[in-house]
């Protein structure tokens, strides 16, 4: 696979730079006080919940392609193999001068104190997965080995045969007294000692022979290759004999630090993937370094082609205004989605047309979402009628609040929240007319985007989504929106072991103190995705850190398995506000 690295920036997006006021976590600490009491809204199956939720969790190809850590071995793959990677590893970053950034972020107490807690949560889950007994000793043995996994170079390879658990094979470069302590680990996880047995010229150990759980490892020069069931034994030959032949499991890297190759359809086979709104193709990924950030490259490949229909851009220059934190625009990306009832049943045209997304910097509410229609006041009232028929009986139903339809101002209010207040009505902008989505009325801003912003894809006709943010600044607001907004809450990581209030606020404090220690580091990223074939998308990204806001909120509320909000509004104070077109409370 080869990829090429393409600088996405622009000269008015390099000006730009992370600033985060000193005493910033102030207000955000005190609204942190009042985390109570979880509510089932988050978590109702209510038809728009369902539909919304899995949205924001599917919405970005890039966040979908590195949601498994999963190298590719040339442009065809085993029929049994699913997904496969190579990772230069974390003990690769002090070497480079590009990761200077990243190695500040790993070497943080907070990131060492999140790892730990991360680690131990995998180790449960393997232990659970490789169906060994639940015990100290089990936990504490496979955790001891993943600060390994992590820091030094590995390839692995996913897959196995239908019915099957998911079998893998990795390889990771290990000296040979990091490989006994393997051996001895993986020896104290069992309660037992594995069987010998001999994998090409090589002898190795393995435990529940014959079973579909079984798990083996075979020490092979300077690597220990490790892996479950025998679905992969051609992958595993395959990597023992490079390694006797060129001390190597595979290839080696020589642009990236990381690369996959993930077959989503293939792995749908074990993961849950069914309720993934997003078409699944075969992704291709590498990530490298320019400067001092991450470039992720990466190609998105469909089995058909895809009937995307690019339209002239129809900006609503008015509406955005300084100061902005995040911006993101995206057209006709319904073409990459599987019709959802929701959406049908709304008539809704969000995703079919083009949108314009923008954040402003002086409060967390300040998100707004445009799209072009041709003709608001008549899609304001064909969608009104629509939206109130289906989504109130389930919000009456979960906490009380409707949507209410407000004819004479041509407004859709979602009323009876507190702290905030949604609404949805028309707007005229410099590219025609628009429906405008907020959580609070539009703050007119003193100064109008700059026009640097829009060059980056007004002549584009090949751009399906832009992405542009502050990603520290964004991180701030983010980690108070996702405890409060339902669209954003994600299903933690999934363990058997027993929780306490007390170990979900231990691992909420983990959390948050880890992500506060990443917000001064982090500044532009920028996202691009282009049709570069009738069937093939091709994604480039440019961050500090290789992920956005959103993603690193949503990513560690999965891996600690926080408890992600809700807030007991009752303890805040109702939101009041008044404007042109809206009632006073």
């Amino acid at each position: 696979m080869t990829l090429i690295h393409t600088n996405s920036g622009s000269q008015y997006l390099r000006k730009r730079r992370s600033t985060v006021p000193r005493n910033s976590g102030h207000w955000q600490k005190a609204i942190a006080k009042e985390f109570a009491n979880a509510s089932p809204f988050w978590q109702s199956n209510a038809l728009f919940m369902r539909t919304f939720r899995n949205f924001f969790r599917w919405f970005s190809p890039v966040w979908a392609s590195l949601a498994l850590p999963c190298i590719s071995f040339g442009e065809t793959q085993p029929e049994s193999v699913a997904a496969h990677c190579h990772f230069l590893g974390t003990a690769y970053l002090p070497q480079t001068p590009s990761f200077a950034p990243a190695r500040k972020i790993f070497s943080l107490p907070s990131t060492r104190q999140f790892e730990d807690l991360v680690y131990s949560r995998v180790a449960q889950t393997l232990a659970q997965s490789l169906q060994l007994q639940m015990d100290t000793t089990t936990i504490t043995a496979i955790r001891s080995l993943l600060d390994d996994a992590t820091q030094v170079e590995s390839v692995g390879s996913f897959g196995g045969a239908s019915g099957h658990p998911l079998n893998f094979v990795f390889a990771f470069r290990l000296d040979k007294k990091r490989a006994q302590a393997w051996q001895q680990a993986l020896e104290q996880a069992s309660h037992r000692s594995g069987e010998s047995f001999r994998a090409d010229a090589f002898t190795g150990s393995q435990w529940n022979k014959g079973a579909t759980n079984s798990f083996w490892i075979v020490p092979a020069r300077d690597w220990m290759v490790v892996g479950r069931g025998d679905d992969l034994a051609n992958v595993r030959l395959e990597f023992l004999r490079q390694i006797q032949k060129t001390g190597e499991p595979s290839e080696s890297l020589r642009a990236n630090w990381f690369e996959a190759d993930v077959d989503w359809a293939r792995l749908a086979q074990w993961l849950p993937l069914s309720s993934c709104p997003l078409k699944l193709g075969r992704t291709q990924i590498g990530i490298g370094a320019q400067g001092r950030d991450f470039i992720m490259d990466g190609r998105i490949t469909y089995r058909e082609p895809m009937q995307w229909h690019p339209q002239p851009w129809r900006t609503p220059t008015n509406l955005v205004r300084e100061p902005l934190l995040a911006f993101s625009t995206g057209q006709d990306v319904q073409a990459f989605f599987n019709s959802t009832e929701a959406v049908s049943r709304l008539g809704a045209t969000l995703f079919e047309d083009q949108f314009y997304f923008w954040a402003m910097g002086e409060m967390p509410f300040e998100s707004y979402l445009a799209w072009p229609v041709q003709n608001a006041t008549n899609a304001m009232r064909d969608l009104a009628p629509r939206a109130t028929a289906l989504l109130n009986p389930d919000l009456k139903k979960i906490d009380g609040t409707e949507l209410v339809w407000h004819a004479g101002q041509t407004q859709l209010l979602w009323t009876k929240l507190q702290l905030i207040a949604p609404f949805l009505q028309s707007a005229s902008g410099s590219g025609g007319q628009f429906l405008l989505a907020t959580l609070f009325s539009l703050t007119r801003g003193t100064r109008a985007a700059p026009s640097a912003l829009w060059e980056q894809f007004k002549n584009r006709s090949d751009l399906v989504y832009y992405d542009w943010e502050l990603t520290g600044p964004r991180l701030l607001q983010l980690r108070t929106l996702t405890q409060m907004l339902p669209v954003l809450q994600w299903a933690g990581l999934s363990t058997d072991a027993q929780k306490s209030a007390g170990d979900e606020r231990t691992r909420l404090n983990l959390e948050e103190h880890w992500l506060a220690g990443l917000t001064p580091e982090l500044g532009n990223t920028v996202t691009q995705i282009t049709k570069s074939g009738p069937s093939e998308l091709k994604v480039v990204r440019k961050s500090p850190f290789v992920f956005t806001s959103l993603e690193l909120v949503l990513l560690s509320h999965w891996l600690t398995g926080t408890p992600a909000g809700p807030i007991n509004f009752a303890l805040l104070p109702q939101a009041k506000m008044s404007g042109p077109g809206l009632p006073s409370h």
